[in-house]
């Protein structure tokens, strides 16, 4: 029996008890493989690796490992912006130092710090960029979430599966079981069958 189950939905008129807490459910996993299948409430298969594992499709790995190098990006871009400062910041400075030298004409103010030729037009360039990709991972975040949604197949805890596999081996063996006891009464002579079993005979009354 292969490890895959596929998530579907029944009638009311058709839930059974969950497998984990007895609660009834219209959930079934089932097993085409087997076959075999079990009801549970969803809940049980939202982050539940002990009891389930969600199956998921290329597209969604894909899209998975295209959020996860986004990520990367906006983090090395971040850390950028903090070593360089903000264009916002820089714009502030700017301004902050002008109006300080048109109040102070009189006297010299102390020097203020060089600040790299190129560093605000950097942290601007920097700062476009990140706002480029940070809408970029909105985007794959929320095509993750609508493919993890769709998501229908899982497979079994090893644990779960062992004792699904166990009960599929229990039940085909008393079926084979009741299959040749049957055959075997069915080819028994029925005087053979009268010698191996003493039927009690009727009882005879006294005559009056």
């Amino acid at each position: 029996m292969i490890n895959e189950y596929v998530s579907r939905k029944v009638a009311l008129k058709d839930m059974q008890p969950c497998a984990i807490c007895s609660k009834p459910s219209t959930t079934v996993l089932y097993n085409a493989s087997g076959p075999d299948w079990l009801y549970t409430c969803d809940i049980h298969l939202q982050d539940n690796p002990q009891f389930a594992i969600p199956i998921y499709s290329k597209e969604y790995n894909d899209a998975v490992g295209r959020l996860k190098e986004v990520k990367r990006k906006i983090n090395t871009l971040t850390s950028s912006q903090n070593q360089l400062g903000s264009w916002d910041g820089w714009v502030t400075r700017i301004f902050s130092k002008n109006d300080k030298e048109k109040k102070d004409n009189s006297e010299s103010p102390e020097p203020a710090p060089v600040e790299p030729a190129d560093a605000p037009l950097e942290a601007k360039k920097d700062a476009e960029t990140l706002v480029e990709i940070q809408a970029m991972y909105g985007k794959i975040l929320d095509e993750v979430t609508q493919l993890q949604g769709k998501n229908r197949k899982y497979e079994l805890a090893k644990i779960m599966f062992e004792s699904r596999v166990q009960r599929k081996k229990t039940e085909q063996l008393n079926r084979e079981r009741y299959r040749k006891e049957q055959e075997n009464y069915s080819n028994t002579d029925p005087e053979e069958l009268l010698q191996k079993h003493v039927f009690p005979s009727v009882p005879q009354h006294g005559k009056q």
